[in-house]
């Protein structure tokens, strides 16, 4: 694949940059860990709304710029970049595009408009307490005209604040998603802190109507799925370049023996797996979410993404931590941001081992050439 960006691309990448460099100083970023909405800062949402990139994937029929999957994860990336505390991705890479691929015109016409102007968030519940999200615990049962969804989720990003919530759920002809109104009778949503500054929600389902989207065979899950890890990764990216260029600058301006640590062979060769390590996170990404946005399979690409993101992030944040010094441990420093985002999105929809051990069997039931 060609990684060179288009004009639309870098429009996008640099709009993003603007928007959230001007937005994201350590003043805000602390103010919106413990203002009124913890970890979703409202003031940032509206003025990514103003700039259109809200809208960045939702059809232009729809009030948003007809963009793809590319532009979103560039966006994802500096939003990774910069610690953003706003849901992109759950809002948009979980909620968003999931209806713009799958769900039907009646759907996309009452939803989307409000996704682009920042009116509407969505976002999408996809783990469970034990198991594999492509085979849900929760269960939706067919009640005449309607579908009656039992069950519980954990880790719903932006739970708190959605407004429509894509549920995961077996029915008899296989996997499928739901919208279901976080305020349906039956719903119960609690706040679920846990090491990233921005609370998730515990969502159970009692006897809750929802909405099918898109066909209820497994493959709209699947795809929802794949194109999340992706986001995730794209998110992790933008953490790890960002915690590596700060381990950088630290090093060349941090003194020892009356020289820059820099200098140090062993500094300069763990800062040098930082950037190798950050490189491929990002490199792997790209190609899985262009696999993705042109309807090539991407099943090992994503695989081989996610694993990369989860297992080379932690070893870039630990060395940056441990570059750092007494620096790296302290909450006031950003660096504190980058790991816990890191360490956070390892295990979002699934980890690098679990990664592997998917990646071995696509690669172990492929034919054998002879």
């Amino acid at each position: 694949m060609d990684f060179a960006l288009t004009d639309e691309q870098t429009a996008v990448r640099d709009l993003a940059v603007q928007v959230l460099g001007d937005h994201c100083t350590p003043e805000a970023l602390k103010a919106a860990e413990g203002g009124a909405s913890p970890g979703f800062d409202r003031a940032l949402w509206a003025k990514l709304a103003e700039a259109g990139l809200l809208g960045v994937c939702v059809p232009e029929e729809h009030g948003g710029l007809g963009l793809g999957l590319v532009e979103l994860a560039l966006l994802l990336e500096e939003a990774g970049r910069a610690a953003a505390p706003v849901p992109l991705l759950g809002g948009l890479a979980l909620g968003a595009a999931a209806v713009v691929r799958h769900g039907s015109p009646a759907q996309q016409a009452a939803l989307l408009p409000g996704v682009a102007a920042g009116e509407l968030l969505l976002t999408a519940a996809l783990v469970e307490p034990l198991g594999d999200e492509a085979a849900p615990a929760t269960t939706a049962r067919q009640d005449g005209d309607t579908w009656v969804l039992d069950g519980t989720k954990t880790c719903v990003p932006a739970g708190l604040f959605a407004d429509r919530i894509l549920v995961s759920a077996a029915t008899p002809s296989g996997a499928g998603l739901f919208l279901v109104d976080p305020a349906a009778a039956g719903v119960t949503l609690e706040r679920q802190d846990t090491i990233a500054w921005t609370p998730e929600a515990l969502l159970v389902l009692d006897g809750v109507v929802g909405e099918p989207l898109g066909a209820l065979d497994g493959t709209a899950l699947a795809d929802v799925l794949q194109v999340g890890r992706a986001a995730v990764c794209a998110v992790l990216s933008g953490a790890a370049s960002a915690a590596t260029a700060l381990t950088g600058e630290y090093t060349k301006t941090r003194e020892q023996f009356g020289k820059p640590i820099a200098m140090f062979q062993a500094v300069g060769q763990r800062a040098a797996d930082c950037f190798i390590d950050s490189r491929t996170i990002r490199l792997t990404m790209l190609l899985a979410v262009w696999r993705l946005a042109n309807g090539l399979p991407a099943e090992k690409e994503v695989a081989v993404a996610k694993f990369y993101a989860s297992d080379a992030g932690q070893r870039v944040v630990r060395a940056a931590a441990h570059l750092h010094g007494g620096m790296g441990v302290s909450r006031e420093y950003p660096l504190h941001r980058y790991y816990v985002l890191v360490k956070q999105l390892e295990l979002t929809l699934g980890g690098g081992t679990r990664s592997l051990v998917h990646l071995g069997r696509l690669l172990a039931d492929e034919p054998v050439s002879v």
